[in-house]
């Protein structure tokens, strides 16, 4: 069975080892552990971490250099811009990258006259590095929208006029609008603002785990009736507060089917572990249990068949969702 993991945060340790002379990095460490995991196909994020706040703008640079120096020397990396040029994981030996954005503060001083100037032209730069994915902001409020777990509550709620800006330009890109660490207002401004379908890549159910980071029923309702997809989230914090497990995401994964039909599910794992080393400026202690690294990811899946969900409804959530969702929105 092939994986679309719709989230992963594997940039950062790429970007933390080369900055201290590693080299082939997502060959040597990332390439066998997706490979043990399934992993056909993943949205990666270039994500400026709490540490590097004081200048984003300077540290997505140094992470998008450290990055791409990695990939465009790997045998086993292939990045995408459509679906079009996605190749099979188990006969090619790669896997299919498309490049995302986590957090677009960094934007705000992109150097050129005006913030608006600097809205368009860092997108349309953006575009042309490859980039078709976009999630606006991540446990902060920002110029464009407002955040979960924000640090700074007190700007703006909502998109700004900005965020408005952003999404029609991503629209005309037809970049993955991606609303996962929105809060509420900026969830619900962002899903009247663009006139395409939205994801969230990396969310679980808000009615069965109450953290703000998940999604309430209506906003998992207007997600499928645009035909966007829910990513089911590995991260113990948003799976259950007292024994986060595989179990417990799974009854996640049944309501949600039950909710919105399992053809709006897929998986968005937004596994941690290979970031224990770094300094992010930010605690992420904690696992879930069963469901630790990619490698348990075929376990999760042949438990979920034994909880009821049909070989048919896996290949739905496990690739074929994502990758059809993809093909529809992302024209090159």
């Amino acid at each position: 069975m092939r994986v679309f993991d719709l989230h992963s945060d594997l940039f950062t340790d790429i970007a933390f080892r080369r900055s201290k002379g590693e080299v082939d990095v997502f060959d040597r460490l990332h390439y066998p552990r997706l490979a043990k995991g399934w992993v056909d196909s993943v949205i990666c994020v270039f994500w400026v971490e709490p540490e590097f706040r004081e200048n984003p703008q300077g540290r997505f640079n140094e992470l998008f250099k450290l990055v791409m120096a990695d990939l465009l020397t790997s045998t086993h990396a292939h990045i995408c811009i459509s679906a079009d040029g996605f190749v099979d994981a188990r006969k090619s030996g790669k896997v299919n990258i498309i490049l995302g954005l986590e957090g677009l503060t960094f934007m705000e001083d992109w150097g050129k006259s005006s913030i608006d100037a600097n809205v368009e032209s860092a997108f349309d730069e953006l575009h042309a590095l490859s980039i078709r994915h976009a999630i606006y902001a991540w446990n902060e409020n920002n110029f464009l929208a407002s955040g979960t777990g924000a640090y700074n509550e007190t700007i703006h709620k909502g998109l700004s006029g900005y965020g408005k800006q952003a999404t029609a330009i991503a629209n005309r890109h037809q970049w993955i609008l991606d609303a996962s660490h929105l809060d509420e207002q900026s969830f619900w401004d962002l899903y009247h603002t663009s006139d395409q379908p939205i994801i969230a890549s990396h969310s679980n159910a808000r009615a069965i785990c109450d953290h703000e980071r998940n999604l309430t029923d209506e906003q998992m309702k207007a997600i499928a009736a645009k035909g966007g997809v829910i990513g089911l989230n590995a991260h113990h914090a948003f799976i259950d507060n007292d024994r986060p497990s595989d179990d417990r995401l799974i009854d996640h994964a049944i309501y949600m089917a039950n909710l919105v039909g399992p053809e709006h599910i897929g998986f968005g794992f937004d596994f941690l572990d290979f970031l224990d080393a770094h300094n992010l400026g930010a605690d992420f202690d904690g696992a879930t249990k069963g469901l630790e690294r990619v490698e348990k990811v075929p376990a999760l899946l042949e438990k979920m068949g034994q909880r009821g969900f049909s070989k048919e409804d896996l290949e739905k959530i496990s690739f074929s969702n994502a990758f059809n969702f993809v093909s529809k929105q992302l024209k090159g």
